[in-house]
């Protein structure tokens, strides 16, 4: 952990992000290292980031703006950032800014919103390569398409296992039958044996 005055930063490294998780009063006098050290993780490759700032307890006037650029730079360069918070004094100080920043409430949040990233990175990519552009509400149908498709499959497979499970109970009935009758005429040929040796019974020719 580095201190900045009164300001904690920890810098955690979970998967292939950087977690930056600030707490305490932001003052102007902290911004220019803090802007620094974070170019610093940018330059060195980082390709995701999360700024924590659930602990944050005051902003001053040059922070916001500061993560502003930090977050156009980042996206600048085809790499993803997210900032995590919920308290009032962080929401009131972006609050200009709520829908031009990703923003989630907490871990969670990010979590469940892991396949809808997914998809928008998709059809962004598409977007690039095609020239084409997949709107969300398309993005969701095709998704919803997909699912359908899935579990058609699925139910589709467990028909053909139920038929086969059925199938292989009707062969081991009809080898069972098979197997009594051949005991059966073997018998009965066992108790005509003795008739035919007497000439009483005739065997028939086959």
């Amino acid at each position: 952990m580095i201190s900045f005055e009164s300001l904690d930063i920890t810098l955690e490294s979970r998967g292939n992000t950087i977690w930056l998780i600030l707490s305490g009063p932001f003052n102007n006098e902290e911004v220019p290292s803090i802007d620094e050290k974070i170019k610093r993780l940018i330059s060195d490759g980082i390709r995701s980031f999360v700024f924590d700032l659930e602990n944050i307890t005051m902003i001053d006037t040059d922070v916001v703006p500061m993560f502003l650029n930090l977050c156009n730079m980042i996206k600048g360069k085809s790499r993803e950032v997210k900032l995590v918070f919920k308290n009032r004094v962080v929401h009131r100080a972006f609050s200009p800014y709520i829908h031009l920043l990703p923003i989630y409430a907490d871990v969670n949040t990010i979590e469940k919103h892991g396949i809808i990233n997914a998809i928008k990175k998709t059809s962004r990519s598409l977007s690039r390569k095609t020239g084409f552009r997949i709107s969300k509400p398309l993005a969701g149908f095709l998704l919803v398409v997909l699912f359908g498709w899935f579990f058609s499959l699925l139910y589709i497979i467990h028909i053909q296992n139920v038929r086969v499970h059925e199938q292989e109970l009707e062969l081991q009935e009809l080898t069972h039958r098979n197997e009594k009758t051949s005991m059966e005429v073997e018998y009965l040929r066992e108790r005509i044996r003795p008739l035919e040796q007497l000439g009483i019974v005739r065997e028939k020719s086959k």
